[in-house]
């Protein structure tokens, strides 16, 4: 996608004022990218990392780190995810697995994978630090697609097998939580979309303490 970079925006002197029509975009309808769309400019994923993290973190840990998949690289990835696939599975997958699983990580030009770095010698406990750095996943889908890109969270039970793990560097205490996949947006039509939940049932998934 061409368009002006959107470098970090300063920090707000003062809070911001109430803004329904924000709260609206975050809930609307957000279209997953073209495969063979642009990926996001320089300055644009600059933003969108960024954003990410200004996630929650206990302790300023900073318990997260990415991994960017653009050009050659994502044949890389889809090497790896396919070598992983044949670790869990043997050799004998049938092609058309094998293919499936490839495809993946060429589905968008550009594929950012979000890795839990925890810190196990911190006071924080160690799931605090995953779920922190699972929030920075959720972050960039929203903040590309405030950007105008195409953005979906995507995952692979592959991702626990050595040769992904290698390939992005992986510490024993390093978890691959999935990667966002990232572009031009495809049309908006029944498998382009993804968001826009149900309500909040008060009934079940809701406990009010009120007294």
């Amino acid at each position: 996608m061409e368009g002006p970079e959107h470098p970090r925006p300063p920090v707000e002197e003062v809070a911001p004022t109430a803004d329904p029509v924000y709260v609206a975009r975050l809930a609307a309808l957000r279209p997953e990218p073209l495969p063979d769309g642009h990926p996001p400019t320089e300055g644009d994923l600059r933003a969108v990392l960024a954003t990410a993290a200004t996630v929650p973190d206990h302790g300023d840990l900073t318990p997260w780190r990415f991994a960017v998949c653009t050009g050659t690289g994502r044949d890389r990835f889809a090497r790896a995810l396919v070598d992983g696939l044949r670790e869990l599975r043997g050799d004998d997958v049938p092609e058309s697995v094998v293919t499936k699983m490839a495809a993946k990580a060429r589905a968008a030009p550009c594929s950012v994978m979000v890795i839990a770095s925890p810190d196990t010698a911190a006071n924080v406990a160690v799931w605090e630090q995953v779920v922190s750095a699972s929030c920075t996943g959720y972050a960039i889908v929203l903040a590309a697609t405030g950007l105008g890109y195409g953005a979906v969270w995507k995952s692979a039970g592959v991702l626990g097998t050595g040769p992904v793990r290698a390939l992005f560097g992986c510490t024993p205490d390093e978890t691959l939580l999935g990667w966002v996949n990232l572009g031009t947006p495809a049309p908006l039509g029944r498998k382009a979309l993804v968001g826009r939940g149900g309500d909040v049932d008060p009934d079940t998934r809701v406990l009010r303490l009120d007294a």
